[in-house]
């Protein structure tokens, strides 16, 4: 049996490579010239905006404006489609929050001094953090010049000090309430999504009923047993979330229980302590992290992967397919707004 390993690692290996390629943008791009110039700043004294040759005053917005219309849409397209990639492979707040963990690996040689190492080292990412957001609106060498110097202006500083405190504050300790509860993205999802949209969801027809067992047997994909029906299924979900009211899970033979293994080790790489087992909640970022874990613990078993995974509402597989309504509006806007930043950008030349 191919181990889920593969699987596991594909997605890690596309989520690492997009965080670098942003991250890299990202701190990168302040220190990029064309000609000796920034390639990218917005100068707030002149009210200029500098972009990659293009010199932009406050009556040349447009072409701007359009092109934040077209990311929009096209984010919202790319949503409607697909589900919510952008959180789990390009939200910078995500890949911020997985290199602070992952901080917890690279400092394991600091020993009972690792937790202040790791803090002291977020802390300096954080504030490169904040040096390079203000870095998009002051000439970066001008700006490490004036902070060896001190002599900066007081509102530099203090946006410096806020985008910095605010980076090290959301990571370590406000990543999940920001996540759930005040970001726009997140609170819109109802209004940019629609049935056919995938999400991350448990295949309780092949795990359930769940429960440890002591002997290896295989899949219930190869055994006799197979999948259950969904009504069976359900039943068994809403039986483990709640045991005070339906009471307590009969012992099953290991011959008739699903994939899951009761492990809880979806539970426990959730940011916030979600079971996806139990079905879906408007709090889940679907940062895949459920995912990962379910397909570790399948891949130790010999089982394949995707118990839990990103998929579109079962009852809908099979139907045919009309025309989607969201989409299409989606695509039409992004694609006369990029039209129009085009015909922007032919102008201002």
């Amino acid at each position: 049996m191919k181990p889920a390993s593969g699987t596991h690692r594909r997605r890690s290996v596309g989520r690492q490579a997009v965080a670098v390629l942003l991250l890299a943008a990202f701190y990168g791009l302040p220190w990029l010239r064309l000609s000796g110039e920034p390639a990218l700043l917005l100068d707030l004294g002149t009210r200029q905006l500098h972009a990659f040759g293009l010199l932009l005053e406050p009556g040349d917005a447009a072409p701007a404006l359009w092109l934040t219309v077209a990311g929009v849409a096209g984010l919202c397209l790319l949503t409607v489609l697909r589900g919510r990639l952008w959180c789990a492979y390009a939200c910078p707040q995500t890949i911020l929050t997985r290199l602070f963990r992952s901080l917890d690996q690279l400092t394991t040689f600091a020993g009972r001094f690792r937790p202040a190492l790791r803090q002291l080292v977020w802390a300096a990412i954080a504030l490169w953090t904040g040096i390079t957001f203000v870095g998009y609106f002051t000439p970066v060498d001008e700006l490490i010049a004036g902070l060896l110097s001190l002599s900066l202006g007081a509102w530099e500083y203090f946006w410096i000090g806020f985008y910095a405190l605010a980076t090290w504050a959301n990571v370590v300790y406000l990543h999940e309430q920001v996540c759930s509860y005040l970001c726009p993205y997140s609170r819109m999802q109802h209004l940019i999504t629609d049935a056919s949209t995938p999400t991350i969801r448990y295949e309780a027809p092949r795990g359930e009923p769940r429960g440890a067992r002591a002997n290896a047997i295989e899949s219930v994909l190869v055994r006799p047993r197979g999948l259950l029906d969904p009504g069976t299924a359900s039943d068994y979900v809403f039986r483990a979330a709640h045991p005070a009211i339906a009471g307590a899970m009969p012992n099953f033979n290991p011959a008739h229980l699903g994939d899951c293994v009761d492990c809880n080790a979806c539970v426990r790489a959730c940011p916030i302590g979600l079971d996806i087992r139990n079905g879906q909640s408007s709090s889940c970022i679907e940062c895949g992290a459920c995912m990962d874990a379910c397909d570790t613990a399948m891949a130790r078993l010999h089982f394949p992967p995707g118990l839990v995974h990103r998929s579109r509402d079962n009852n809908r597989v099979g139907h045919a397919q009309v025309i989607r309504g969201k989409p299409v509006l989606f695509l039409v806007v992004a694609s006369a707004a990029l039209a129009m930043t085009v015909y922007g950008v032919i102008q201002l030349g």
